[in-house]
């Protein structure tokens, strides 16, 4: 018996912070996806245990972007992600837009990215011309000792 999955090519929109703001990368894993704008999220602040997270802060901003993505994406992207143990679904809406992003269920205290992840990082912030502070700061922050 032949299973074929179905699915709508409806779209809906997704805020990338971390790895899925490089456009090869995000591109390799969803290739229907499509680059929307560069966003800066209110209230929302970026963390980090062995990857990025966001954390709800009504004093912090956190720079990402927009993709707009398929159900497809989404099922590769929760694949990605490690849904639903390692990040949890948040669906946020802010400026006239509607998006999901992915929150880290727990953020290890002891744990730091690895150079190549903050490497595919900062490729992500090029990518869209962002300012790479916020993720400085963010890495600088970061509770674990860095080795």
């Amino acid at each position: 018996m032949n299973r074929h999955i179905s699915y709508n090519l409806s779209t809906k929109l997704y805020f990338a912070y971390g790895a899925n703001m490089a456009l090869g990368s995000m591109l390799g894993r969803c290739p229907l996806a499509r680059p929307v704008q560069k966003f800066t999220l209110r209230g929302w602040r970026l963390d980090f245990g062995h990857h990025a997270t966001i954390v709800r802060d009504p004093d912090a901003v956190c720079d990402g972007a927009l993709w707009e993505i398929t159900d497809m994406c989404e099922d590769n992207l929760d694949m990605f992600e490690g849904y639903p143990t390692y990040y949890e679904k948040v669906y946020l809406e802010q400026d006239g837009f509607k998006f999901m992003a992915y929150e880290m269920n727990e953020i290890d205290q002891l744990a730091y990215p690895s150079s190549s992840y903050i490497d595919c990082l900062r490729e992500g912030y090029d990518d869209w011309k962002l300012d790479h502070r916020l993720l400085d700061t963010a890495l600088n922050y970061a509770p674990a000792i860095q080795s």
